[in-house]
């Protein structure tokens, strides 16, 4: 009796420890797919090709020239936060995830299905849901957002008749969810100015003569032209347009990662800064160009 009483025992004990060991290899697998799984970051529609065209099968964080095939401000901005990112000590992995609306972007950061966004934002559109959003360092400081006025080689020679101060006769299109561009070109006496939903269709209503110019940075491409899809847009040589306000990444509070991303993007951003990284970047892209310095700055 005793003899069965402690073999019962025995199997009662083996039983035991053989679910420990499950439950515990499930908590593994769990866990581990859990830290494995990737955090969106959201970039509009004409992102994700350009950035590894820009890329060019390198990994972000061994980049170190920043004016090779593909590059711009926005992408080049990706690989600043890539960069940053891993500095800082962020290890999990990172997804961009298409979102077309600028406005719904900055929502779904807010909201936590995005972690952040992949391209600076302004200040002023991150205080509309600044307690739902932490605001990481400015890139882009005051007075430092310095853009050219663009239109296509056929409408060059005729809009070049117009400037520097009569530029705000034409028809120039913008997106109405930029407010820092929409509210500048106001304050320089834009009065008919149209709308479009995002990038690629401002350069076609150019193209299609449904406007005449918009405002693009600066490149570093033969003549600092853009090449969006079929449409290539042209400086209007000699003007410049400088958009009020500052650029940062806003990072969700809402995210189950966003703390842990924030503070490593604050750590690595600090790193690329002491490094004069950030400003090369710039730069090299285009986007601080020095052969604009001597530009008429269109005054508001």
């Amino acid at each position: 009796m005793i003899r069965t009483t402690l073999a019962n025992n025995k199997i009662s004990m083996v039983r035991f420890s053989l679910c420990l060991l499950l439950c515990f290899l499930a908590l593994t697998a769990n866990v581990s797919a859990y830290a494995d799984e990737a955090v969106l970051v959201a970039v509009n529609e004409d992102i994700p090709a350009d950035y590894k065209r820009f890329l060019h099968g390198r990994d972000p964080v061994d980049v170190q020239a920043f004016n090779t095939d593909g590059a711009r401000r926005d992408i080049v901005e990706i690989t600043l936060l890539m960069q940053a990112l891993r500095l800082g000590g962020f290890t999990k992995p990172v997804e961009l995830r298409v979102e077309p609306s600028y406005l719904r972007l900055l929502r779904g950061v807010a909201d936590g299905r995005f972690v952040s966004s992949g391209a600076l934002m302004w200040k002023s559109d991150i205080d509309m849901l600044k307690p739902a959003l932490h605001v990481s360092r400015p890139l882009v400081k005051e007075g430092e957002f310095v853009v050219g006025v663009y239109t296509t080689q056929k409408k060059l020679q005729r809009v070049t008749n117009y400037a520097p101060y009569n530029l705000n006769q034409l028809n120039i299109v913008t997106n109405s969810q930029w407010k820092s561009d929409v509210q500048t070109l106001k304050d320089l006496g834009f009065n008919r100015i149209t709308y479009s939903p995002n990038w690629v269709n401002i350069a076609r209503m150019i193209e299609a003569g449904r406007a005449d110019i918009t405002l693009a940075p600066f490149q570093t491409t033969p003549q600092m032209t853009i090449a969006v899809d079929d449409v290539t847009l042209y400086p209007i040589k000699g003007v410049k347009v400088a958009i009020s306000g500052s650029r940062h990444w806003p990072i969700s509070r809402k995210h189950p990662y966003g703390e842990e991303f924030f503070q490593a993007l604050e750590r690595g951003l600090a790193l690329l800064e002491s490094k004069g990284t950030i400003a090369r970047a710039y730069r090299e892209c285009g986007f601080f160009h020095p052969d604009v310095g001597p530009w008429t700055l269109l005054a508001r």
